[in-house]
């Protein structure tokens, strides 16, 4: 497929998009070097948790019946900031869209619903040799201004969903 999509939907996702929601997930997770495999039954835990959280917003984007991406945003407070700030920790469009710019879109939803909720600022990040997304954030917007750093622990239960 090429070309930008008009008859795209971007909501806040709900249960029923549960089992949509899945494959992209796989397809996130194939993207990110430390994770070997996921736990569906964890992912599908976690969504419900996460959509039911008013400091979450979780959106998808619509295509016809089909759920082309999604992202994910956290809402939360620091200490030096006088405002909330937002943290887009997932997002991903499916293969079969790519391209199309649904990621931007979803991106810019975010971003969107950062600023109604009244934050100051929003975060994003992506793994370094992921060139690609960092050219994307750059194109939407986004400053390369910090580095994050991540201390994974060795034991059974890392974070990340397992099979």
């Amino acid at each position: 497929m090429t070309g930008l999509l008009k008859n795209v939907e971007i909501v806040e996702a709900t249960m029923h998009d549960l089992t949509a929601v899945q494959p992209l997930i796989m397809e996130l997770l194939d993207a990110v070097e430390q994770v070997e495999s996921v736990s569906m039954e964890c992912a599908a835990e976690n969504f419900c948790q996460i959509i039911n959280d008013p400091m979450h917003h979780v959106m998808v984007a619509r295509v016809g019946t089909s759920v082309a991406g999604l992202v994910n945003v956290a809402i939360r407070r620091t200490i030096v900031h006088r405002k909330l700030s937002g943290l887009i920790d997932e997002l991903v469009v499916s293969k079969e869209y790519s391209g199309r710019g649904i990621g931007r879109r979803l991106l810019l939803e975010a971003v969107n619903k950062c600023r109604e909720i009244g934050c100051c600022e929003v975060e994003v990040s992506t793994e370094r040799r992921n060139t690609r997304a960092r050219e994307f954030y750059r194109n939407c917007g986004f400053g390369e201004d910090a580095v994050l750093f991540e201390m994974h622990f060795e034991d059974e239960d890392r974070g990340y969903m397992r099979r």
